[in-house]
């Protein structure tokens, strides 16, 4: 007889081969009566479980008893890798007290082909994953050595991370005061400071609170750069920068407008000068407030009875404050005697450069030389003021006689009283 097979058939898996089918086969012969029998299948160069080649015999057999074989070739040869599904992406935060987090899970993956799958993990499930994002990549392999892989992540996140709750601010100061930083934070086990320097950022040396005290700001730090690393458990956080802007002291100096030794009939004023302007004064005389307050630039109508030592104290707008150099107002020696006013209507007052505690007596006498007026005085200041009151004295001329210790005269002069 004559036999013809089928064409040869390629399958990916073992479950796929067909069964042996007879019918399928076509044979012929001169006689009738052939018969189609499946012989056998042999396997050859199998590397796996779905990758081999069969060999189908088919035999013909007439009614004579001839035969006639065929074979069919059937090759299986699985080539395609295993389906494989990686979790989402997973962000947990880490263990209290620690920089990292046990974290576990579990991929999975199917194949075209009956048999086993084996799934991997780098880094495998149950590992300890610091702060931070890792990558995990899992590859799934079937019984044939086909692959396929995906990835997914493991965030970490830090449950003890710092976290600034008030930056630091920019410091606004004078010349020679302190300027202080500061911030407010949680989680934080530690500060350290930092100063930027020629181009990068420094330590400074101590600076390790929550803030930074800058003493005597100087010029030459005008517009310094500061910020915070706030250190905590396992990350360190740093802070916004902060400037620092230094204004310079004001300029003050004091003149008079008058010279600043005086008689009694004499006045002067004290006047400052400053750059800028526009802020306010303190006045202070011998070292204290000076009274009546005065709040201006200057003080006017100075007399022997002010004499001292002045200095001013001013604030700028900007608030920076300044002290002026002392500038001295005194009383000019004289051996005269001063009376003012002269003429008068009978109140007047003496004056006679005297030493501190001393004591004097004042005389004043009419023109027919009686005696009309008597005063003991213990000076305090140099020209002690003694005031004088001849309003129940007749108008006319009156001598005025200042005798000091042991009846010394001092001085003497005539006033005249008017009518009233």
């Amino acid at each position: 007889p004559s036999i013809t097979c089928p064409a040869t058939v390629t399958v990916s898996c073992a479950s796929a081969v067909p069964a042996a089918n007879p019918a399928g086969v076509t044979a012929t012969d001169n006689c009738p009566g052939v018969v189609v029998t499946h012989v056998g299948d042999v396997i050859s160069a199998q590397t796996c479980a779905n990758k081999y080649t069969i060999t189908r015999t088919y035999r013909a057999t007439d009614a004579a008893g001839l035969i006639t074989n065929c074979t069919q070739t059937i090759i299986v040869n699985d080539i395609t890798a295993p389906v494989i599904s990686c979790p989402a992406d997973i962000t947990t935060p880490s263990t209290v007290g620690a920089c990292s987090r046990v974290v576990t899970f579990a991929p999975t993956a199917t194949d075209n082909c009956a048999g086993a799958v084996t799934v991997t993990t780098s880094p495998v499930s149950g590992s300890t994953f610091p702060i931070g994002t890792t990558t995990v990549t899992v590859t799934a392999t079937d019984v044939c050595g086909n692959v396929s892989t995906c990835s997914f992540k493991v965030i970490v996140t830090d449950a003890q991370l710092p976290v600034i709750s008030v930056q630091p601010a920019n410091r606004t100061v004078c010349t020679g005061t302190a300027a202080v930083f500061s911030v407010t934070a949680t989680n934080a086990l530690n500060y350290q400071w930092q100063q930027y320097v020629a181009g990068a950022w420094s330590d400074i040396a101590g600076a390790t609170g929550s803030t930074l005290t800058v003493n005597g700001a100087t010029i030459a730090m005008n517009t310094s750069s500061y910020r915070v690393n706030v250190i905590g458990l396992c990350t360190t956080v740093t802070s916004n920068f902060a400037a620092l802007y230094v204004n310079t002291l004001p300029a003050i100096s004091l003149s008079t407008t008058n010279p600043p030794v005086l008689l009694p009939t004499q006045t002067t004023s004290i006047v400052a000068t400053v750059n800028p302007t526009g802020g306010t004064f303190a006045w202070f005389k011998n070292g204290a407030p000076r009274v009546p307050t005065v709040t201006g630039a200057s003080l006017v109508d100075l007399r022997v009875d002010d004499a001292g030592v002045y200095r001013a104290v001013y604030t700028d707008p900007n608030g920076c404050v300044n002290t002026s150099a002392d500038i001295v107002i005194s009383a000019e020696m004289s051996n005269q005697l001063f009376i003012a006013p002269n003429p008068n209507f009978g109140q007047f007052w003496v004056r006679y450069y005297n030493q501190q505690n001393e004591k004097v007596t004042l005389r004043v006498f009419a023109a027919n030389g009686a005696l009309v007026y008597k005063q003991s005085v213990t000076t305090i200041l140099p020209y002690t003021r003694i005031d004088v009151d001849l309003l129940n004295n007749a108008p006319g001329i009156y001598l005025v006689e200042l005798r000091g210790t042991g009846g010394k005269l001092l001085g003497s002069k005539q006033i005249i009283v008017a009518h009233r």
